[in-house]
C-alpha cells in the first residue's frame, strides 16, 4: 500500500534522473566539441610560418606539441593545393581538404572520433606601402593551406558510461531504500493496526481481558493504549455490574423477604389487604378474612366486591367507581361501612390504590382496610370528653376573667386611700420634729411604700390578664428613657450604698416606651433589692439590626436550677418566710409578659455569688427628632413655682396641696370647670397637676389659651389622641420622690 502510494514520487524521481542525466551528457559532448574547434582555431595561426616557408621541422613541433593535449589523437597538415605536408598521430581522416570549410567539423564512421578542419591564411602587406590600413590588409588574406584536427571521444564515452552507471546505481540505492522503507512502513503500520482489529473483534464478542500487545514500532501506541485502557474499564465495570447484580438480586430477595413478612405482620396486626380486578376479589389476607367473616374461596366466589357493604351504600360505590374510573383516579382514602357475612355493621378505614395496566375503564386496585369500630367509640367518647373539657375550660376562663375584674375594680377603689395615705405619710414626715416621730413617719411610708408596691403590681397582672394594655411602638431614644427610670430607683440604691449607672451608647430602638419602662423598671428593682455591694450597671449595645439592653448586678446570683421557674408567678428565690420588703414575685412574671407582648424575651445569665445579667433585644431605629420631654434626676432643695392641682377627690386634693406647698411651691386648687377656668383665666400657673378623672375638662379649659403650661397626669393612661398633649404622667397610688423629680423637671424647663 505505501509503495503504491510512493509509486508518482518514485516515478518523477526517475524522470529527474534521466532528463539531468542526457543533460549532463549533452553538456559534456558541446564542451568536447568547443575545445576542439578552439584547438584547432588556435593552432592555424601558429602554422603559418611554418606553412608559408614550407618548413616541415616547424608543422612537426607544433604536431607534437598539440598531441600532447587531452583526447588529440592526431593532426595533419595541408598545402594550399591539398597536399599533405606533415601529420602526427594516429590520422584517420580520409577526405579531401579543399573540399571543406573553414572551421568544419565531423566525425568518424564508428563516431569515436571527431574531426576539426581549419584554413591558414595570411595576411597580404604591401611592402612599398607599409602604411597600408588594416581593413585594406584584411581583404588581401591568401590561403597558405589547412589544417585537419583528430580529437578522440573516447574518453567522453568513458565518462557518460560513468555517468551512467552511477545514475544507475543511485536509482537503483533510491528504489531499493524505498522499497525497504515502505516495506517497514508497511510492516510498522499494518501489523498494529490488524493486532488492533484483532483485540476489538474478541472484546466485541465479549473477552473483555483481550489486550492489544503494543507492537515495537510504537506507531499506534496511543491507539494500542486506548483500546486496552477501554478493554480495562470494561472489565471492571461488568465486574462492578455483576457485583452490582448479585447485589441487587440479594437485596431483592431481601425486599421479598421482607414483603412478605410485611405482609405478615401486616396481617397480624389486623390490617387487610384485598387485590380485586373488574369488581372481583383475587387476593386477600388473614386479616381481611376475619374483617368480613368470610372464608377465602367465598370471598373470591363474590359477584361484586360491593356486596362487602351494607346494601344503602351499594348504589353510591358502584357510581363512585365508575366516576373516579372515567376521571383517571389513582386511588384515595375514606371510611365506610362494611357488611359482614354474619349482618353485623362495622366501620373500616380503606385506603385504596389503582394498579397500573388495563384499560380505561379496567379496576385493578388493592385495598388496605382496618377495623375501626372500637376506635370510632372510643373517639366518640373523647370527643364526649373534650366537650365536657372544653365546657370546664371556659368556666375556668369566666371565673379567671372574673377575678382578674375584680381585682382591677378593687384596686381602682383601693388606689385613691391609699394614693391619700401616701400624701399624708409624705406630709408627716415633713411636719414631724422628734426622732421617734420620724422613725414612726419612715415605718410608716415604708409599709405604705410597701402596699403601694403590692398594689401595683396586682393592678398590672390583672391588666395583662384582661389585655386592657397594647403596646403602640415607635423610635424610641434610649437614653433619657434609661434616666428616667434610674432615677425612680436611685435613692433606693443609694440607701444601700450601690452604684447605678447607665451606658446608654446614644442608641435608639424601636418600641413602646411605657414597656420598656416597665421592663427596665422591674429589672432594676429586683437588682437592687438582691444586691448587698457593689452596684448596678444598666447600659444598651449594638447587636447587628438589633439593640440589646442589659441589666448587670453584683448580687447572690441565681442558681441554675431556679433559671427555669424565674419567670412563674409569686416564685421567689431567697424569700421562703415570704417578706414583702422582698417583694410578692410578680415583677419578673410581668416582665416576661411585657417582652412578649413587645413580640421578644427577656434572657438571664446568672453565677452564684456573683451576679446575674438580664437582657432584652429590641430593633434598632435611626435616630428621630422628637418632642418628648426628658425627666431629669431628683435634685435636691426648695421648689418654686406656681402649680394648680385639678383633682376629682377632695381628700386626696389637699394633701397634693400640702405635699407641694411643703416643697415651697405655690399651689392653686380647682376641683370643678368652672373654678378651673376662672382660676386660669386669674393667673396662669406654671405647671399644672391633674387627676386622670379631670383631665378632659382642663385639656377643654386649656384650648382657649395660646401658651398651655405642661400637664402632669396621675392615674391611668391617656388615650392616643390625648398622649401628645401630657408632659409627663405618675401612676396611683402616689410616690412623692418620682412627683418632686418630675415637678422640678418640668419648673426648670418651663421659662419665667
Amino acid at each position: 500500500m505505501l509503495l503504491i502510494a510512493l509509486a508518482p514520487m518514485l516515478v518523477i524521481a526517475l524522470a529527474l534522473v534521466l532528463y539531468f542525466t542526457l543533460l549532463r551528457y549533452g553538456d559534456a559532448e558541446e564542451a568536447l566539441v568547443q575545445r576542439g574547434a578552439a584547438m584547432a582555431r588556435q593552432l592555424g595561426p601558429a602554422a603559418e610560418y611554418g606553412l608559408f616557408s614550407s618548413n616541415i621541422g616547424e608543422l612537426k613541433r607544433l604536431s607534437q606539441a598539440i598531441l600532447s593535449e587531452p583526447d588529440v589523437t592526431g593532426v595533419t597538415f595541408y598545402d594550399r593545393d591539398g597536399q599533405r605536408i606533415a601529420s602526427s598521430g594516429t590520422t584517420l581522416d580520409s577526405g579531401h581538404p579543399m573540399d571543406r570549410p573553414d572551421g568544419w567539423s565531423g566525425r568518424s564512421a564508428d563516431g569515436r572520433t571527431l574531426f576539426f578542419h581549419a584554413k591558414v591564411t595570411s595576411i597580404g602587406i604591401a611592402f612599398d606601402d607599409p602604411f597600408q590600413a588594416p581593413e585594406a590588409a584584411a581583404t588581401n588574406r591568401r590561403v597558405l593551406g589547412s589544417l585537419t584536427l583528430e580529437v578522440s571521444r573516447a574518453q567522453l564515452l568513458a565518462r557518460k558510461l560513468e555517468i551512467l552507471v552511477v545514475t544507475l546505481f543511485s536509482v537503483l540505492v533510491m528504489v531499493g531504500a524505498t522499497a525497504m522503507l515502505a516495506r517497514r512502513l508497511g510492516r510498522d503500520l499494518t501489523e498494529p493496526v490488524v493486532g488492533v482489529e484483532e483485540a476489538v473483534r474478541r472484546i466485541r464478542v465479549g473477552e473483555l481481558n483481550a489486550r492489544v500487545e503494543p507492537h515495537p514500532a510504537g506507531t499506534v501506541r496511543a491507539l494500542e493504549d486506548g483500546i486496552n485502557e477501554m478493554a480495562a474499564a470494561l472489565e471492571v465495570a461488568r465486574s462492578r455490574s455483576d457485583a452490582a447484580l448479585a447485589s441487587s438480586e440479594a437485596e431483592l430477595r431481601k425486599q421479598y423477604e421482607f414483603a412478605n413478612a410485611l405482609l405478615q405482620a401486616q396481617s397480624d396486626a389486623g390490617v387487610g389487604m384485598l387485590i380485586v380486578l373488574d369488581g372481583r376479589v383475587v387476593y386477600a389476607n388473614d386479616a381481611a378474612l376475619a374483617i368480613h367473616g368470610y372464608s377465602r374461596d367465598e370471598l373470591f366466589s363474590l359477584a361484586d366486591v360491593a356486596l362487602l357493604l351494607p346494601p344503602e351504600e351499594r348504589a353510591f360505590h358502584l357510581l363512585r367507581v365508575a366516576n373516579n374510573l372515567e376521571s383517571g383516579w389513582n386511588g384515595g382514602r375514606f371510611e365506610t361501612a362494611l357488611l359482614t357475612k354474619g349482618g353485623e355493621i362495622r366501620q373500616a378505614d380503606m385506603v385504596t390504590t389503582r394498579l397500573r395496566g388495563g384499560g380505561a375503564m379496567s379496576a385493578r386496585m388493592v385495598v388496605i382496610e382496618t377495623d375501626i369500630t372500637e376506635r370510632k367509640a372510643a373517639q366518640d367518647r373523647i370527643a364526649e370528653a373534650n366537650r365536657e373539657l372544653l365546657r370546664q375550660k371556659e368556666e375556668a376562663e369566666r371565673a379567671s376573667v372574673a377575678k382578674s375584674r375584680f381585682l382591677a375594680a378593687a384596686g381602682h377603689d383601693l388606689r385613691q386611700p391609699l394614693h391619700a395615705l401616701t400624701l399624708f405619710s409624705a406630709e408627716l414626715d415633713e411636719r414631724v420634729t422628734t426622732s421617734d416621730q420620724h422613725r414612726l413617719a419612715r415605718q410608716i411610708n415604708t409599709a405604705v411604700s410597701s402596699l403601694g408596691e403590692v398594689l401595683d403590681a396586682l393592678l398590672e397582672v390583672s391588666r395583662l390578664q384582661l389585655s386592657d394594655m397594647q403596646p403602640n411602638p415607635r423610635p424610641l431614644a434610649l437614653g433619657p428613657l434609661l434616666e428616667r427610670v434610674a432615677l425612680n430607683h436611685r435613692p433606693a440604691a443609694e440607701a444601700r450604698r450601690l452604684r447605678l449607672r447607665i451606658h446608654d451608647g446614644k442608641l435608639w430602638a424601636y418600641t413602646d416606651s411605657q414597656y420598656l419602662a416597665r421592663i427596665l423598671g422591674n429589672l432594676i428593682a429586683n437588682a437592687v433589692r438582691y444586691t448587698r455591694h457593689g452596684g448596678i450597671v444598666v447600659g444598651a449595645r449594638r447587636a447587628g439590626q438589633f439593640v440589646r439592653i442589659e441589666v448587670w448586678d453584683s448580687g447572690m446570683g441565681i442558681s441554675p436550677e431556679h433559671l427555669q421557674h424565674l419567670f412563674q408567678e409569686f416564685y421567689q428565690v431567697g424569700n421562703p418566710e415570704r417578706d414583702a420588703a422582698k417583694g410578692l414575685g410578680l415583677g419578673l412574671s410581668i416582665v416576661d409578659r411585657l417582652a412578649r407582648g413587645l413580640g421578644t424575651e427577656v434572657k438571664v445569665r446568672s453565677v452564684p455569688g456573683r451576679g446575674s445579667v438580664f437582657s432584652i433585644l429590641l430593633p434598632r431605629a435611626q435616630p428621630v427628632v422628637s418632642a418628648q420631654r426628658e425627666e431629669a434626676a431628683e435634685k435636691s432643695g426648695v421648689l418654686s413655682g406656681r402649680i394648680l392641682v385639678v383633682g376629682s377627690s377632695s381628700t386626696v386634693q389637699s394633701s397634693l396641696v400640702s405635699l407641694l406647698r411643703g416643697w415651697g411651691c405655690r399651689v392653686g386648687e380647682a376641683d370643678s370647670p368652672s373654678l378651673l377656668k376662672s382660676v386660669l383665666e386669674s393667673e396662669l400657673p406654671d405647671l399644672i397637676v391633674c387627676e386622670d378623672g379631670q383631665i378632659a375638662a382642663l385639656l377643654a379649659s386649656l384650648e382657649s389659651i395660646a401658651i398651655a403650661p405642661p400637664v402632669v397626669l396621675l392615674g391611668e393612661s391617656p388615650s392616643e389622641e390625648l398622649r401628645g398633649r401630657i408632659a409627663g404622667r405618675l401612676g396611683i397610688p402616689l410616690r412623692p420622690a418620682r412627683l418632686r423629680a418630675l415637678v422640678q423637671h418640668l419648673l426648670e424647663d418651663t421659662p419665667a
